[in-house]
């Protein structure tokens, strides 16, 4: 799918340093948030993967979710977010049900266990992609159905 988009861009004319959703009319403008929304709706539709709630801040969203399940801590998703407090972080973060559980049995078991064991190493909850590669739409409508 990459490479046809890629394909797709040098056909139109594509530059790194022009923008991704531009007007026709102007390319070196830059389209309103509602071109950019349809312009992702009609994309995400040619690809079969369109869904409620899909947008630029889906994507925002998302991002801030996954570098927190990778094990980055709120407070840097916060920095790369720009948000001015963890409470705003906190509203776009998406929190797996299997993680809330799995956080749940960890504390059980401690209790179980009279506090006696050693706290465990937390490590990073799963992700649904290999490392290194990026998250595909289908994580996003995940992560994005979820918040709204």
């Amino acid at each position: 799918m990459i490479q046809r988009f890629r394909e797709k861009a040098t056909n139109h004319g594509a530059k790194p340093e022009r923008w991704v959703f531009y007007q026709k009319r102007a390319p070196e403008k830059p389209l309103w948030d509602s071109g950019v929304r349809d312009a992702l709706h009609q994309a995400a539709a040619s690809e079969g993967c369109d869904f409620p709630g899909l947008g630029p801040h889906s994507f925002r969203r998302a991002n801030i979710t996954w570098r927190q399940q990778v094990g980055g801590s709120a407070i840097e998703a916060s920095k790369i977010a720009g948000h001015s407090d963890l409470e705003m972080t906190g509203q776009y973060t998406f929190v797996a049900p299997e993680r809330q559980n799995e956080l749940t049995r960890r504390i059980q078991e401690r209790l179980a266990n009279g506090n006696k064991t050693k706290r465990p190493v937390v490590k990073a909850p799963p992700t649904s992609t290999p490392q290194g590669q990026p998250p595909n739409l289908a994580d996003l409508q995940s992560v994005t159905s979820n918040l709204q």
